[in-house]
Parts: C-alpha cells; structure tokens; sequence
C-alpha cells in the first residue's frame, strides 16, 4: 500500500495519468526532446515507464535525455549532478546497457570504484557487452588494485581494438604497477607509435625506465614529455630524481624545486626535494620539505582509506 502512494502521486500529478493517455504523452516528450527541452522530456519518459515498463520508445527516450543531460553537467564540472541525474535513469531502467556504462563510467571517475566495478559487472552479465565495458572495468580494477582482471578486460578490449593508443597506455599503467617494467615498456612504446603527438605515455615509458635505472634513458622520455607540456609535475620531479640517483644533486635541486612549483600536492617531488637538500647540507629546508612529504603522503592515505560507496537518496524519481 504505501510503496503505490510514490507512484500514484507521480501519475496523478505529471503529464500522463492513465495507459490511455501514453501515445499523446510521448508525442509530447519528442517534441520537448527535439526543442532541446530535456529534463521535461526525461520526466514524461520516466512517467510513461512507471505505466510500461517496457515501452521501448519510452527506454530511449529516458535513457537518450537522460546521457545528455548528464553530459551537460559533466561538461560544466557538476559531477554530482551527473551523477543524480544518471542513477535517477538507471532507476527507472536497471538493464538500460547505455545508463549502466555512462553511469559506470562516472562512478570510476568520482573515485566510486566499488560501485563502478558493481555496475559494470552487471552490465557484462547482460551479453552483448560494448568493448568500452572491457576498458572501463580494467581502469576500475587498476584502481582497485586488482590488477589480473585489469590485465584480462584491457587485452580484451585491445581484441576488438588492437589500434588503440589509449589501451595501450592503459596496459602498460597496469603492468607498471605490476613491477613488470619490460611489459610496460613495450605497451608503451606501442601507444607512442600509434600517437606520437601525446605526453603521457612518453612520461609513463620515463618511469617504466627510472624503475629499471635506466636513468639517462628515463630523462630522454622526460624530456619529450617537457617539449609537450612544460610545466608536467611528473615529469619536471622525475628528471629531478634520476639526477638525484646519479648523485648529481644540484641539478636535482633544480629540477625539483620546479616540480613542486609546478605540481605543489606531488608528494614525490618534496620528498626527493628534501633529501637532495639533505645532500647539500641544507639540513633546515630539507626537514620543511620532508615534513610536508609526510604531511602529503598522510593526507593521500586518508583520502583512499575514506572513499566509500554512496547512493544518493536525493536522486529519487
């Protein structure tokens, strides 16, 4: 009895108040969804589906208005509108496979990975599964930490798209972690190959060799890297590092100080900042800088120690 009382208040008080009254309802909704009207468009869709769940017109609707309105706000950097605006669809259409990779998506960028991983799993179980599943699971798993099926869903995405530079980047992200730096080297190189006007995978082959000590090597990718985007933090504290490993330390300090201009919440930069001024007898500024170091290192803990799972309760229909 009270579960009815939403859904009766939602007929009688929206734009559809019986099943004889949908043919009129949804030529209003397409015709508010072609005048760039869309949440009042989304709102007669989702009012029709509470009377037919299965309308199809109705599905595409609510799920076509619903993906551009959280664009939109995504666009204009309101992640938790997006959000509410897509878990609202995901709501009214559990199974909708555009909702659930949008939504996906969203939660994985928002740093939701465990609802991520749950929303994409589910989708996968629904067949006929778009490849960007497979790489939108493999970003989650890697932020997750779960790096075998990360590895599995990256490889099979690249089967259906082997040109893909970003895939490769992403491989090689998660071998990385994996301390498997020569796998890492070569999806590397196989993403700067295919796109050789980016950064990041040069700066990430650039760690791939600073792990190995390749150091004069690991700077030749840094390097390119500046060329692209000169005030790259990773990068700037990387070539930092590799001198401080060369024992060169004035040039570390160089190096560093940029980097943490550049990049003031990198907590590598100030770390290997305050031992290269350890190394120069600047015994003061090195405590400063190893202190904030630690202080950075501490903050980046808690903030992954406190992302938990949420579902907004505003996000209602």
């Amino acid at each position: 009895m009270y579960l009815a009382i939403p859904i009766l208040a939602a007929l009688l008080f929206g734009q559809v108040s019986d099943v004889a009254g949908v043919p009129g309802a949804l030529a209003e909704a397409r015709d508010l969804q072609t005048n760039g009207k869309l949440d009042k468009a989304r709102d007669i869709y989702e009012r029709v589906l509470l009377l037919r769940p299965q309308d199809s017109e109705a599905q595409d609707g609510m799920s076509l208005t619903s993906e551009q309105l959280a664009l939109h706000e995504r666009a204009a950097g309101h992640m938790d509108i997006a959000f509410n605006i897509l878990v609202r669809a995901q709501r009214a259409e559990p199974d909708n496979p555009r909702i659930l990779l949008d939504l996906g998506i969203l939660e994985d960028e928002i740093m939701l990975y465990l609802e991520a991983a749950k929303t994409l799993e589910h989708l996968e179980t629904l067949g006929a599964v778009d490849p960007n599943t497979y790489y939108a699971l493999a970003r989650t798993d890697l932020h997750l930490g779960r790096l075998e099926p990360a590895e599995e869903q990256m490889k099979r995405y690249l089967k259906v798209r082997p040109d893909d530079a970003s895939a490769h980047y992403g491989l090689g992200k998660i071998y990385l972690q994996g301390v498997q730096f020569s796998k890492a080297e070569t999806e590397f190189r196989r993403s700067i190959e295919i796109q050789p006007k980016q950064s990041e995978s040069y700066y990430e082959l650039g760690q791939a060799l600073l792990d190995q000590n390749e150091f004069e090597a690991s700077m030749a990718q840094y390097q390119k890297t500046l060329e692209r985007d000169p005030q790259h933090g990773g990068a700037l504290a990387g070539m930092g590092i590799a001198y401080f490993k060369l024992k060169q330390y004035d040039e570390a300090r160089k190096w560093l100080v940029k980097a943490t201009l550049a990049s003031p919440d990198y907590q590598p930069g100030h770390y290997y900042l305050g031992l290269t001024l350890g190394r120069l007898g600047d015994a003061s500024a090195s405590r400063r800088e190893l202190d904030l170091a630690t202080q950075l290192a501490a903050k980046d803990n808690k903030e992954a120690a406190t992302r938990i799972t949420i579902l907004n309760p505003e996000a209602q229909p």
